[in-house]
Formats: C-alpha cells, sequence, structure tokens
C-alpha cells in the first residue's frame, strides 16, 4: 500500500520541524511524499537570532534569510516547501487567503493535514493558522467550490504541539505518539539549520524526550523520542486499532 500524502501548514517558518520534523523525515524514508506550506517566514517573531546580529537589518532581508534556513530544513527531512508570505504578529486570514489555502488543498488532494493546535494563546499566529487549515480543508470539501476540479476527499487532520512548555495552557492532550528514534538525528540536523532560532535545538530535544518517556510508558517498548499529535478528526475504518507491539 502506498504511503499517504501529507500537506503541513506551518504558521512560520521552523515550526513544521520543531513539531513534525521526526514524523516527516520517517514518512520520506518510507517513500511517501510530503509537503509543507509556510504561511509566514516568521519574520518578525520568530527570527530573534537574525535581529540580534550586527549590522543593518530588514524585514525583507528577514524574509530571504528564513526561506533559505527553511527550504534547507525541509530538504533535509525530505519534504518540499512553499511560502504563502502572509505576514507575521499578527497573521490575518482573510477570505481571498483562505480561499488560496482551500485551492492549495484542492490540487494536492492530500491523505492527511498537519497543522497547529486550536489553542495556543502565547502565540496567536498558531492559532490563526490551525483555524484557517480547518476552514480550508472545510471549504475544499464543499462540491460547488471550483466544481471543475471534482470531488476532493475530506482528510485526517491531526494538530501537532502547541508552544512548549505551555500545553497545560492549551487543552492539548495528545492521542497519536510517533517514535522518531531512528531519525531523531536527522530531525536534529533540519534544526540546526534554522538558525535564526538556534533555541530550538535545545526546546525540542528536550521536548521529545518528554514525549518520548510518554510514548515508552504506553506502549512497552524502549523509545527515546517521539513527536505527540491530537486528532481534529475521527478514523474511519473497518477495525479497532491493533494492540501496540510489546518489548
Amino acid at each position: 500500500m502506498a504511503e499517504p500524502s501529507i500537506l503541513v501548514f506551518s504558521a512560520h517558518a521552523a515550526d513544521f520541524c520543531s513539531r513534525s520534523g521526526g514524523t516527516l523525515a520517517l514518512h520520506a524514508r518510507r517513500g511517501g511524499a510530503a509537503h509543507v506550506v509556510d504561511v509566514t517566514f516568521g519574520e518578525q517573531g520568530e527570527s530573534e537570532d537574525y535581529w540580534k546580529r550586527p549590522g543593518p537589518k530588514s524585514v525583507e532581508e528577514a524574509k530571504r534569510v528564513r526561506a533559505t534556513e527553511a527550504e534547507a530544513a525541509a530538504g533535509i527531512l525530505g519534504a518540499t516547501i512553499e511560502f504563502l508570505d502572509y505576514g507575521d504578529y499578527p497573521l490575518i486570514l482573510g477570505k481571498e487567503r483562505l480561499e488560496s489555502m482551500t485551492r492549495l488543498i484542492r490540487s494536492r488532494k492530500p491523505d492527511i493535514i498537519l497543522t497547529h493546535w486550536k489553542c495556543d494563546p502565547t502565540n496567536v499566529d498558531h492559532e490563526v493558522t490551525a483555524g484557517g487549515a480547518l476552514r480550508a480543508a472545510s471549504i475544499a470539501a464543499m462540491p460547488g467550490f471550483d466544481h471543475e476540479v471534482g470531488k476532493v476527499p475530506y482528510p485526517y487532520i491531526f494538530g501537532f504541539e502547541p508552544s512548549v512548555p505551555h500545553d497545560d495552557m492549551t487543552g492539548f492532550r495528545p492521542d497519536h505518539y510517533v517514535a522518531i528514534d531512528e531519525v531523531f538525528d536527522i530531525k536534529m540536523e533540519a534544526l540546526r539549520a534554522l538558525r535564526s532560532q538556534s533555541k530550538l535545538v535545545l526546546y525540542y530535544t528536550q521536548w521529545a524526550e518528554y514525549r518520548g518517556f510518554q510514548a515508552r510508558q504506553l506502549a512497552g517498548r524502549p523509545i527515546r523520542y517521539a513527536e505527540a499529535f491530537q486528532r481534529y478528526t475521527a478514523v474511519v475504518d473497518t477495525c479497532l486499532p491493533r494492540p501496540m507491539p510489546q518489548s
């Protein structure tokens, strides 16, 4: 059976990597296709190391730097990437922008969408992106929107980590863990490519260990690193999930 196609809506240049980089690397290793849509570059609010550098700086240059870094990170993970450049802090999604996101879904017809969790009070850009992705997926399934494209199945949608370490403020309760031990070094290489946010390497090493501890307790087998997700959509199948393999 072919691997499902994945579409990621990432609010800022690094979010796709910090939250789901291991999952995307595993997917690529298995021959699956993943495409990242960076809604913004994170040029104003998520490029702190760029703004600390000596010498002249500008928002436009910050965008170029972030694009180069994100392209490198996506390439390391084995994903493709594009940028909508909708502007961060604040990110505003109106009708035209929602329609553009909808057309991306209708053109790519992903089996799975990964995006932010719906509640993230310390970073409202994440909430806006999550809301936009969910609305766009709903609009994309309507037969009258660009009807000549044909029917687009409603994908499975998963939310990844809100801003860490503030999950207790968000209602995020993982119901799906992906063990990423075998690709953790790839995720770290991709995170190091995002040099305008160097803090992410430490943050998401610690968080992967934390989620790995939870996954290890649930699975009863050795897992050091994991990524966590919460489903937005119900899974429809012909059977209940199989028990997890034990050590």
